[in-house]
């Protein structure tokens, strides 16, 4: 499963998620130890309160009031008491005694105070809201993690020693209510809200934003199969310069390959009219081996101008257009067949391709003809899938040993080292019809033949997957 999106604007809004959840984690984190510390302080204020205004009412009632006092006062928060001697038997809290004392007129030898946390007692009235709930049908068993939240939960437990001018104590052991966390749960609520909207806003504006960078790519396809497409400038100030830069990198280029062509056309047409010339005046020479051998000569130079400038040139002139490239291959493959070759063609479903259906059937024609010259038979077949048609053309030849399966695309490079047009052309056929391949999106590569038998070329070509 992949976890990080491969587009930028997925990226971009997760990596703001994360942003937004790592900094509100730390928000929280500091606002929930500076809330709880406070409520925690409020209620420990409103329990000593209590106290003091208890031992106050206490000190100035009868002896016979005050045990109705006490039980009015008292609460499961707070449990006050009257006896012969205080309950602490020493001071603990140093602090809060010198308040105390202060607040009540008191001397520190007659006030004593100390804030422990005892889990046992904690828990213990955990255990009376558990029965309460068992009651009401609201709480079943508790596991581990909750046990363990509730301790952690427990606030301290106040204890209070107060002497009376009578002699006795007033004993006091009060727990503060613990915080609540209600506010947490609202918060990330807040929190996911706020990262869901965020995240949908962002999602929206990369896509408006990022529309003309697909164009773009879509256009840079496109131009790499041999089409020229304009792409109007919009967007961001940053993505229109690229847009304008791409548009004229196009025309740049356009106009380039126009003046390559017309030069080409100069230089094929300069050098067949001295060829052509040569070619009358030794026909004109009287009949013998040296004419024969002169013509023999022109016509290879002939042959070796026009394929050079057919290499040059790369692909046709030709203007894209949509094709059934499996309607090609069988009209090519029916032709050889008519031409005396050995050429097997399986039929295929239909394939419509958009490009130069002139300069694939050229490249195709180049590689059949190879494989039956050098294989004896061509066996021509055709693949597609959502994203490429593949034409695979297979012989029973000597093949071509792997190291050397790159290199045979290179101009004039042969296999068998003589220039004899008896044994081989000049070496410009595969070089030939991988250009016009290239030319259009597509590859050619050379493989080993079924069970290591010969050769097997494999071409490629971009399918939309349209039909």
């Amino acid at each position: 499963m992949r976890l990080w999106p491969r587009r930028a604007g997925g990226q971009l809004a997760l990596l703001l998620v994360l942003v937004l959840l790592v900094a509100q984690i730390i928000t929280i984190a500091i606002l929930a130890g500076e809330r709880q510390g406070a409520l925690r302080s409020a209620s420990l204020e409103h329990v000593l309160q209590r106290v003091t205004d208890a031992y106050s009412l206490l000190d100035t009632t009868d002896p016979e009031r005050q045990e109705r006092i006490l039980r009015a006062l008292s609460s499961p928060s707070l449990q006050l008491s009257i006896d012969p001697s205080a309950h602490l038997t020493e001071d603990r809290s140093p602090l809060m005694t010198e308040q105390l004392a202060t607040e009540l007129g008191l001397t520190r030898e007659q006030v004593r105070t100390a804030m422990k946390a005892t889990e046992e007692e904690c828990l213990s009235g955990h255990e009376s809201d558990q029965e309460g709930h068992d009651e009401r049908g609201k709480h079943d068993d508790h596991d581990e993690d909750d046990q363990d939240e509730e301790r952690h939960e427990c606030p301290p437990i106040l204890s209070v020693s107060l002497a009376l001018p009578s002699g006795q104590w007033v004993n006091a052991r009060a727990q503060p209510s613990a915080p609540s966390w209600l506010w947490l749960k609202a918060t990330l609520t807040s929190v996911g809200i706020t990262a869901i909207l965020l995240t949908l806003t962002l999602l929206l504006a990369i896509r408006h934003i990022l529309r003309p960078v697909n164009e773009l790519s879509n256009a840079a396809h496109a131009f790499g199969r041999g089409e020229k497409v304009e792409i109007a400038e919009r967007g961001p100030e940053d993505i229109r310069e690229v847009t304008r830069a791409f548009n004229q990198m196009q025309h740049q280029v356009s106009r380039a390959q126009e003046d390559r062509g017309r030069l080409l056309a100069a230089l094929a047409h300069d050098l067949r009219t001295p060829i052509t010339s040569m070619r009358l005046r030794v026909e004109m020479l009287p009949e013998g081996e040296d004419r024969d051998r002169l013509l023999e000569s022109l016509q290879e130079m002939q042959h070796l101008a026009e394929a050079t400038l057919d290499f040059i040139r790369g692909s046709t002139t030709e203007q894209h257009r949509r094709y059934d490239l499996a309607t090609l291959l069988d009209s090519l493959c029916g032709d050889l067949q008519d031409m005396g070759l050995a050429v097997d063609y399986e039929d295929s479903p239909r394939c419509v391709l958009q490009g130069q259906p002139e300069a694939v059937k050229r490249a195709l024609r180049n590689l059949i003809e190879n494989a039956v010259n050098y294989g004896q038979r061509a066996e021509v077949k055709l693949d597609t899938t959502d994203n490429e048609a593949v034409i695979t053309v297979t012989d029973q030849g000597p093949g071509i040993p792997e190291a050397e399966r790159e290199r045979v695309f290179q101009p004039f490079y042969r296999l068998e080292q003589s220039r004899s047009r008896e044994t081989g052309g000049a070496g410009l056929g595969l070089a030939i019809a991988r250009t016009l391949i290239r030319g259009m999106g597509g590859d050619i590569r050379l493989e080993s033949g079924p069970e290591d038998r010969g050769l097997q070329v494999l071409v490629t070509l971009p399918h939309t997957g349209q039909t």
